[in-house]
């Protein structure tokens, strides 16, 4: 079968197409024919050495993917061969066939189609507990989502519509992009490559501030959320695409009763009913029509370092997927 993988950390060119043998599932696994892998920035951290965990070269990147039950291996009685599921992986997943414990997968509902599915186990389950579980999001409550054309912005500006946010305002770097999340139901978009982003944000809510924002970018940017921050409200930090570290003002916090909050999908991954009771709520979200996964950017497995190159360079909008055939 052919993998991706890398042997030692660096730009995309690292990332080599081998062929290798085809593994068996073991004790509590399934062996999965894969039809769509996902794309993410947790790949592009492990690509670049940029990652809590210890890699172990030749390392496979790849932490989701939608297919078929190729093989069941002892112990796994609920995944027949043939089943078409959802998976969420610690890695591997850049493969025609990928090996996930039978704990962190999921069958598709039928109908549901492969390559829309594998938006959904780690952008969109980060989207989903950033606004419900550790955002708390209320109806009637204003939202400032960052970076909202991308996976797991797409994917929010959608879901706090759903959950009955008052009014939804995203960030987006061009007017191309803040169209296309207003596009999806976004009230207001503010372009956050100019000066005073932050200010805007404040005058869309007249004044009133954002009540849950979703932070991602890092460094200075960080600090700005504070200026368009509602009294008591709470900002969600999931990553730092700058690559610069937040520097947190305690005191900046406790003027206002404003609270910060992390989240990081890779833990929440080793704890298989969170990930699936959500997962399964977002499949509820789809199948009512009130979200649908933005897959713009398809590319051949041969080509992921294509992929990783273009996400790098912000020249795309929504979900990545690589397919192996």
């Amino acid at each position: 079968m052919k993998i991706v993988r890398f042997y030692e950390c660096g730009e995309p060119d690292v990332l080599k197409v081998e062929e290798i043998e085809l593994p068996r599932a073991g004790q509590a696994e399934v062996l999965i024919k894969a039809e769509a892998i996902g794309v993410n920035y947790t790949d592009i951290s492990h690509r670049r050495g940029v990652t809590r965990e210890a890699l172990r070269f030749p390392y496979t990147p790849g932490v989701e993917v939608v297919g078929t039950i190729a093989e069941a291996g002892e112990g796994v009685n609920s995944l027949p061969v043939g089943t078409k599921v959802i998976a969420m992986l610690t890695g591997g997943g850049y493969a025609e066939y990928i090996l996930a414990p039978a704990s962190n997968v999921l069958p598709v509902p039928a109908g549901f189609d492969a390559i829309q599915a594998v938006a959904l186990p780690l952008q969109g389950l980060t989207a989903y507990h950033l606004l419900s579980s550790f955002g708390r999001l209320q109806p009637g409550e204003r939202i400032l989502v960052h970076a909202a054309a991308g996976g797991v912005g797409t994917l929010a500006v959608q879901l706090a519509k759903a959950m009955g946010a008052g009014q939804v305002i995203a960030t987006a770097s061009t007017q191309d992009k803040l169209d296309y999340a207003i596009s999806l139901g976004a009230d207001a978009g503010v372009n956050y490559a100019e000066d005073g982003w932050a200010k805007r944000v404040l005058e869309a809510t007249d004044g009133k501030g954002a009540d849950l924002i979703l932070e991602m970018v890092g460094g200075a940017m960080f600090n700005e959320n504070f200026t368009c921050l509602a009294p008591f409200g709470r900002i969600m930090m999931y990553g730092a695409a700058s690559g610069q570290r937040a520097a947190i003002d305690a005191e900046k916090l406790s003027a206002r009763c404003q609270t910060v909050t992390g989240y990081y999908a890779g833990f929440l991954g080793t704890y298989p009913q969170k990930y699936l009771s959500g997962l399964q709520k977002l499949i509820g979200y789809a199948l009512a029509g009130q979200l649908k996964p933005q897959v713009n950017h398809r590319f051949p497995l041969e080509q992921a370092a294509q992929a990783h190159r273009q996400m790098e360079a912000r020249q795309t909008t929504g979900k990545i997927v690589l397919l192996p055939a």
